[in-house]
């Protein structure tokens, strides 16, 4: 899809990281931004970056009244809406049988819950419009083995497979409306950020930074590790965004920040179909 100065696009998650650069890269090409975010502060300051191209409202992703009124409110001040980016997500880390079910709940309630709403609401807007495009925020972590961040990995590998589906429908129904999944590697962002001044040695790390009980990093170890190494692979968000914009213009159904990191989701489909017998 080609993106144009007067189209209009929706971003949740848009308080900081990928989905305010997605934003301001949208409002340099001209068109307008509608940002949402639960964090109400942080939306309205990032509005105010963008200037008159952008409006800001606060929504939970996860509950669908919300992201109904958040489309009543781009209808009601642009008359329609072009693309539609569901990026608002969240995590939590720890043993997956240790993660209370209350923190599963609320992981997949904004990760996935939140693209359903997304797609529930807006979609049918795209379809009769004849265009549009979706794009749904995944992660690297659905693709490869996400040990002790199991709520987040399985949320994204979720997103993957919702997307493929929804692709496959409006190939069928409505073959003008584009959809997108994303999967970021590591980006700067403030939730990878946390995670990786979590995973800093304590010698090194900034007097008032979080830290977690010694037990807890223990267990911890190995997801830690692995975050250390994605750090040193860290790209700027507004890079990121570059890449997603790409691969809306060009129409890819799967986009990554991260090919080379990409790897690792051959190496465990390559493990799933030797154990199958599947002949490579």
């Amino acid at each position: 899809m080609k993106l144009e100065a007067g189209q209009v696009a929706v971003v949740t998650g848009a308080a900081n990281g990928i989905g305010a650069a997605i934003a301001a890269a949208l409002a340099e090409r001209g068109l307008r931004v509608v940002v949402a975010d639960i964090d109400s502060a942080a939306l309205t300051k990032t509005a105010a970056e963008l200037g008159d191209r952008a409006i800001a409202v606060p929504t939970d992703v996860a509950d669908i009244e919300q992201v109904r009124a958040l489309a009543d409110r781009t209808l009601a001040e642009y008359g329609r809406i072009d693309l539609v980016f569901n990026n608002a997500g969240m995590g939590t880390g720890g043993p997956s049988w240790e993660v209370t079910p209350a923190d599963w709940n609320r992981v997949w309630a904004v990760n996935v819950g939140g693209v359903v709403n997304g797609l529930h609401v807006f979609t049918p807007h795209l379809i009769a419009a004849g265009h549009g495009h979706i794009v749904n925020t995944a992660s690297l972590a659905g693709l490869a083995v996400g040990m002790f961040g199991a709520p987040y990995a399985a949320s994204k590998a979720a997103i993957i497979s919702l997307s493929e589906s929804l692709r496959g429908e409006l190939d069928l129904i409505a073959p003008n409306v584009g959809v997108t999944v994303v999967c970021p590697g590591p980006v700067d962002t403030q939730m990878f950020r946390g995670l990786a001044e979590l995973a800093t040695p304590p010698e090194d790390r900034a007097p008032e930074a979080e830290a977690l009980p010694p037990e807890v990093m223990d267990k911890l170890a190995p997801m830690m590790e692995a975050v250390a190494e994605m750090a040193k692979e860290m790209i700027p968000a507004p890079r990121a965004a570059e890449i997603i914009l790409g691969a809306v213009e060009s129409g890819k159904l799967y986009e990554t920040t991260h090919p080379a990191m990409a790897a690792a989701a051959r190496e465990r489909i390559d493990t799933i179909l030797e154990s199958f017998g599947t002949p490579a």
